[in-house]
């Protein structure tokens, strides 16, 4: 068919120099004919696998001010070939620090419907006690929600020739485990390829990026105690209402205006070292939250009682004592109830937002 193709060609073309370029034409157009179909059977190289899986067995030490936690979980691995073992290269991602406990591979009769094709399969486990990073966000503490993340990640071959596989149904986490005011939510396991814009070196890679398959553990956690709160928030309203009383201090003499005036000095230090004390348990922020915001408001009105006092003060040195009276017992109520008002604002703000 071909041959007819070109002969064809020639007779029609009558220079010899159209006759060469109709015979390269016809001669290149017949071989893409025939390689095309060859390339476009040719099979796609997938990565290698293997089933992995996590199982979390403790949570604890939630520690807002050092941004971490701790987790112990075990991690496993079912591989078609003694060749791979994903957990000897793999890497806990924001890892503080970590010790395995316990490692352990064998070899198992394949009756899980794993790689099908094979009879026999290699099953490796890791016992692992991690410090994880966490940046916790506690601008509405106590009504915070937070997602703890574990992120194992494949540090030695990328996508391009090994990808976990999730293993769904096996893994998830102890449902008795004691958070200590907190409970679990949910818990979602996924594979995500995660690229960097760098190879590492890797003389095989001719890629611009290195991609490594990642698993992302995500655990959602919310408080169920509040008492923590309390002992916070217990120092800065004491102080508020001491500051209240200061407002039944009559100023017609000098040495109850001092008492007074010592008063109002004393609550607002307390204030101030205990916004310093939540600040050593909930960790320094950029933002406000809402126990910083409890105590500004309680500051605020520490101060604008001192300057009440001022009022009073002169009030009563003009001889008008009765009316100097009348205003202290007034800004008393309205103090008194626009701050409970306001900190029910910011409260049940806090609680809807979390």
């Amino acid at each position: 068919m071909y041959c007819s193709l070109l002969l064809s060609g020639v007779m029609v073309v009558r220079s010899k120099t159209c006759k060469f370029v109709a015979i390269l034409f016809l001669g290149i157009s017949a071989w893409l004919l025939i390689q095309i179909p060859a390339v476009l059977a040719a099979p796609v190289k997938s990565p290698q696998t293997c089933q992995v899986g996590i199982y979390i067995t403790s949570l604890r030490g939630f520690k807002f001010a050092d941004k971490s936690f701790t987790a112990n979980f075990w991690v496993w691995s079912v591989c078609p070939s003694q060749d791979l073992n994903p957990l000897e290269s793999m890497e806990i991602i924001d890892s503080l620090e970590s010790e395995t406990i316990s490692n352990s591979t064998l070899q198992k009769e394949n009756r899980s419907g794993s790689f099908s094709t094979k009879r026999n399969v290699y099953w490796s486990q890791r016992e692992i006690s991690a410090v994880l990073y966490h940046s916790w966000d506690v601008q509405n503490y106590p009504f915070d929600r937070h997602t703890l993340k574990i992120y194992l990640e494949e540090a030695v071959q990328d996508a391009s020739g090994f990808v976990y596989t999730p293993d769904f149904k096996n893994s998830g986490y102890q449902r008795d485990l004691k958070l200590g005011g907190w409970k679990i939510t949910n818990f979602t396991i996924q594979e995500e390829n995660i690229a960097y814009q760098t190879t590492f070196g890797d003389p095989e890679l001719v890629a611009t990026k290195g991609v490594y398959s990642r698993l992302t553990v995500s655990i959602p956690i919310q408080r169920v105690k509040y008492a923590s709160f309390f002992k916070l928030t217990t120092g800065v309203y004491v102080a508020f209402a001491v500051a209240m009383l200061s407002f039944f201090y009559e100023t017609g003499q000098p040495s109850l205006v001092s008492a007074r005036t010592s008063l109002l000095v004393g609550c607002l230090f307390s204030a101030l070292v205990n916004m310093r004390a939540s600040e050593s348990v909930l960790g320094r922020t950029e933002s406000l939250t809402l126990v910083d915001q409890i105590h500004i408001v309680a500051i605020v009105y520490v101060f604008a009682s001192a300057l009440a006092t001022v009022f009073s003060r002169l009030t009563t040195e003009g001889g008008q004592a009765k009316q100097a009276m009348w205003v202290d017992h007034l800004l008393f109520r309205v103090f008194t109830i626009s701050f409970i008002v306001l900190n029910a604002i910011v409260i049940s703000y806090a609680a809807i937002i979390g």
